[in-house]
């Protein structure tokens, strides 16, 4: 932060009905193998520049509270709207892009306002969206639209003639919009219509308060900014601090050796911390996000999350693109290791190749978007992955193609192992997955089904799989397992082995077999599952691939 804009803000502080000392600029002048004091109880304004720098230590001083980062400021000159009662008005100087009211997120005023969320449009040609909306000052505004059950898209809107809402150019990868879109509209005046919400207009911040009384002395506005960078740095820790309010908490783009611990980040934007090869995160507590929690880019490597918590990851404001909590999409050689997940858009833990998921606790993931696992992981090269997903408790999912367990896109080389997977959707989806291995895990109460192996590719890829030793306890007439071929029932006897499983409270219709219906748990054990009766102990490994019925003739 300039000494002008620190200057600013101590005047904004005084307005406000803060104290001065309460507020300090972020130090600006940091030098290779510094440790940065911060004082206790402190907040920190601006965006802590360690970008390149080298073994840098930024930690609390005292014992009186973590000291907090954040490129927000507080804003004062506060003034009731006389044509809107409960609404108050300021001149920050900058666009906002995000608010927080004594620590509590502000979503961006919207149309249609909860608990509608989502408007139907029709789109017959490329950006363009045909619905009528109650008011035509739409211009600048922003449209956010489902694109598919798993994404969120956005584009600003260029023009509207009364029904017809034309977008500004913009890429959506691919994913534009639908035939008939799901989507609602954000960012004008007009839109702001419930305590909680702001817009910004003409140079002009309005706040609808929750409690209809002035923001002055609670409320802290951010642009689109970073908390810490630490892009290209080498060695640098962020210990025992408090950063809120940022696009990007801590940027650590192509950083090696990246330490953070003990550290709270609060209503995060686009990411908490997007990490870099070596990076090592213990003990972090990330509460509210609009998008994501850790991620990484495609060529890092060697990262490790140990003992961190992460609440409401995706959820603050409306829904938006979510990735998830802990998202390695391409990263290899990750550690995700007792960390505990709760309240998730999107998915809880995703990793890529040679990957350690072990003792993790997944609550209630899913809730934005579908097509989603608690945990996920895919390959789509068709290589082995070589992950271990073992010991986690993954529970509460939403949604209909949710799956505790999701192993995607040819997904091989997975040891499954000792999870337990508890009240959801689905346990586990394999897709077009082989040679994996799925072995003494808990199913329990899944509403759909406990093990899904779908194949959908253009050849027969789902083989050799192994489920043994795993315990199933089902909720009504849920068949245990679900065997989908886009090939017909030929390839379903290649899909696995089934060893030693044990089956509690059995449903009727044990089974779903292409090309054969639903099956009983008799001829499942006979004909399909070759495997020893439900209470053995035994071990059958090595048994000879399961024989199916003959396919019958379709009507």
């Amino acid at each position: 932060m300039t000494h002008k804009l620190y200057a600013v803000a101590l005047a904004l502080l005084f307005h406000a009905g803060l104290q001065a000392h309460d507020i300090l600029p972020v130090p600006d002048v940091i030098a290779d193998g510094s440790r940065i004091l911060l004082q206790c109880g402190r907040t920190y304004v601006g965006e802590l520049r360690l970008a390149g720098r080298r073994d840098v230590t930024v930690t609390t001083a005292g014992s009186c509270g973590k000291a907090s980062i954040t490129p927000a400021q507080p804003i004062a000159g506060w003034r009731r709207d006389p044509a809107q009662r409960g609404v108050w008005i300021a001149e920050p100087g900058f666009r906002p892009t995000q608010l927080e009211l004594d620590r509590r997120f502000l979503p961006l005023a919207h149309h249609p306002n909860l608990p509608a969320t989502w408007m139907r449009g029709q789109s017959r040609i490329r950006g363009e969206l045909r619905a009528v909306l109650p008011h035509p000052d739409l211009a600048g505004a922003t449209v956010v639209w489902r694109a598919a059950d798993w994404l969120i898209q956005t584009r600003s809107v260029a023009r509207y003639d009364g029904r017809l809402l034309v977008l500004a150019p913009g890429d959506d990868e691919g994913f534009g919009l639908l035939p008939e879109t799901e989507f609602y509209v954000e960012g004008k005046r007009w839109m702001l219509d419930s305590p909680g919400e702001w817009a910004y207009e003409d140079g002009r911040l309005s706040v609808w308060t929750p409690d209809g009384e002035s923001p002055a002395g609670r409320i802290w506005a951010a642009p689109r900014a970073r908390a810490i960078d630490a892009s290209g740095s080498s060695g640098v820790r962020i210990d025992d601090v408090r950063i809120f309010g940022a696009t990007l908490a801590i940027d650590g783009t192509d950083s090696r050796d990246l330490r953070v611990t003990d550290t709270d980040i609060d209503n995060s934007g686009e990411e908490a911390v997007l990490a870099g090869s070596g990076t090592r995160i213990e003990r972090l507590r990330v509460r509210g996000s609009v998008q994501n929690g850790v991620r990484a880019n495609d060529d890092v490597r060697d990262v490790r999350i140990t003992d961190s918590r992460f609440d409401d990851i995706g959820m603050l404001g409306m829904p938006r693109r979510s990735k998830g909590a802990i998202v390695f999409e391409h990263a290899r050689g990750v550690q995700v290791q007792r960390n505990r997940i709760t309240n998730a858009a999107y998915v809880g833990i995703r990793v890529f190749r040679d990957a350690v998921v072990t003792d993790n606790v997944v609550e209630r993931a899913c809730l934005r978007l579908a097509d989603c696992g608690g945990i996920y992981t895919f390959a789509r090269d068709r290589q082995p992955l070589n992950v271990a997903i073992e010991r986690n408790h993954v529970s509460g999912l939403h949604g209909r193609s949710s799956y505790a367990i999701y192993l995607d896109d040819f997904a091989n080389g997975v040891a499954v192992i000792a999870n337990q997977l508890v009240d959801n959707p689905g346990g586990l989806q394999l897709h077009n997955g082989f040679d994996n291995d799925i072995a003494g895990n808990a199913f329990i109460n899944s509403r759909h089904e406990h093990i899904l192996f779908n194949e959908t590719a253009k050849f027969a890829s789902v083989a050799n799989n192994r489920v043994r030793e795993n315990r199933f306890v089902s909720a009504g007439d849920v068949p245990v397992y679900r065997l989908w071929s886009h090939h017909g029932g030929a390839n379903v006897s290649r899909f696995a082995l089934f060893n030693d499983n044990v089956y509690k409270a059995r449903p009727k219709q044990f089974a779903e077999v292409e090309g054969y219906g639903m099956l009983g748990f008799e001829d499942w054990r006979t004909r399909v599952g070759a495997e020893p009766a439900e209470s053995s102990s035994g071990s059958s490994a090595g048994a000879a691939p399961p024989k199916l019925p003959r396919q019958r003739k379709k009507e």
